[in-house]
């Protein structure tokens, strides 16, 4: 009997993967690929799968560290010794089989032996074995574990805890949320999964991506701030941005799956932005936060960038006779948010006053109770309404 039919007994046997135990996992070929990042659908599948069931963390773990043992300390001779032993013994358990479907019991370190075989042997048949002594051999055992681990902080207290991950990025977990993070990330890429509200503060890294699984969403950003809460009476999640540059989409379908790869519906938000997602109709919403705020860099009058200094933004707010275009550039720059006119006319007006001390919403007002004019929102930008001024 070949390898391909040892597996598809197992599978036979154990096809709800929850009832896995940790030779269950070493002895999968899909979870194999996964392991050793040689296939992109599998590494995508089982992280969520893996994201969706922190329950099963212990025995991923343990599984982890069966592969390491089982591809990197037996000597190449005792593979096909302990693959012949298998093969015999599955054999035999069919035979049994026929005859009452009892599963025999066996004692852990049985098992966990067992298993190592059938990992050997499935290295070997695939072609993995190879490449999983090379590669095991160059990061180690202790080193591999230690990278791709998992570990879950969940806040069940009332006030905020705030978590610092590797690369010094910060989540803030509201109460009841649970995030699912690595000791360490890996090359090429950062990842993180969520269950609840949280707001993320990423450490600025090009080279690593950084992505946030929650439910069938991806959030992908390089190094920004930003929000994740989730109604769950309204099947909603809302994501919003408070800095940099974010990409929020669906996961690609099952078997059309790759790392990163986006579904058919997306949007990127800028800050002051955010976007509803409802699971039911699958559709994206984007729109303007309910109070802007400056952005984190806004020019200063003579155009430099400077830090969000209270000062430096509240001069940009105090005008005498300026032109309307003037006034609403200043908007623009400070808060990021684009802001059009439905009447041309209304360019032509002028505005005069001291806005400084207050909030985005209530300069708005002002300026548009001065100009005779209103404002509406419309999903990430403002338009005004009204006569204008003549010339």
């Amino acid at each position: 009997m070949g390898i391909t039919a040892a597996l598809s007994i197992i599978q036979r046997r154990c096809m709800d993967y929850s009832l896995y135990e940790p030779e269950d996992f070493a002895a999968n070929e899909s979870y194999l690929r996964y392991y050793f990042k040689l296939d992109p659908v599998d590494v995508f599948f089982w992280q969520n799968w893996i994201r969706n069931h922190p329950e099963k963390l212990d025995v991923i773990i343990s599984a982890d560290q069966l592969i390491s043992f089982a591809a990197l300390q037996l000597p190449e001779e005792e593979f096909q010794q302990e693959m012949e032993r298998l093969q015999q013994a599955l054999s035999a358990g069919e035979e049994q089989e026929a005859v009452a479907p009892v599963r025999t019991t066996q004692s852990r370190l049985t098992r966990l032996f067992a298993a190592a075989g059938i990992l050997l042997g499935v290295l070997l048949a695939t072609g993995l074995f190879f490449h999983s002594r090379y590669y095991l051999s160059k990061q180690g055992p202790a080193k591999l574990a230690a990278a791709d681990a998992l570990q879950e902080k969940e806040n069940r207290g009332t006030a905020p805890l705030k978590i610092q991950l590797a690369d010094n990025s910060i989540v803030t977990l509201q109460q009841g949320a649970r995030l699912l993070y690595p000791r360490r990330f890996t090359p090429g890429k950062r990842e993180v999964y969520l269950q609840g509200e949280a707001f993320f503060e990423v450490s600025h890294d090009p080279d690593r991506p950084f992505y946030v699984y929650y439910n069938n969403l991806v959030t992908h950003v390089l190094g920004t701030s930003f929000n994740i809460r989730a109604d769950q009476r309204k099947k909603q999640v809302e994501v919003t941005v408070r800095s940099g540059k974010v990409e929020v989409y669906e996961q690609a379908p099952a078997g059309n799956r790759q790392h990163g790869a986006a579904g058919s519906n997306g949007v990127i938000l800028t800050p002051n932005q955010k976007v509803l997602y409802s699971e039911d109709s699958r559709q994206f919403e984007a729109l303007l936060v309910e109070h802007p705020l400056p952005l984190a860099t806004a020019p200063a009058p003579d155009t430099a960038l400077v830090k969000d200094a209270p000062a430096a933004v509240a001069e940009r707010f105090v005008f005498n006779t300026a032109p309307l275009p003037e006034v609403l550039q200043a908007f623009e720059q400070v808060y990021g948010i684009e802001i059009e006119v439905e009447n041309e006319r209304i360019n032509n007006c002028h505005f005069s006053g001291d806005i400084s001390n207050m909030d985005f919403n209530a300069r708005m007002e002002v300026i548009c109770q001065v100009l005779h004019a209103t404002y509406e929102i419309r999903g990430t930008k403002i338009l005004i309404r009204g006569n204008g001024c003549s010339v």
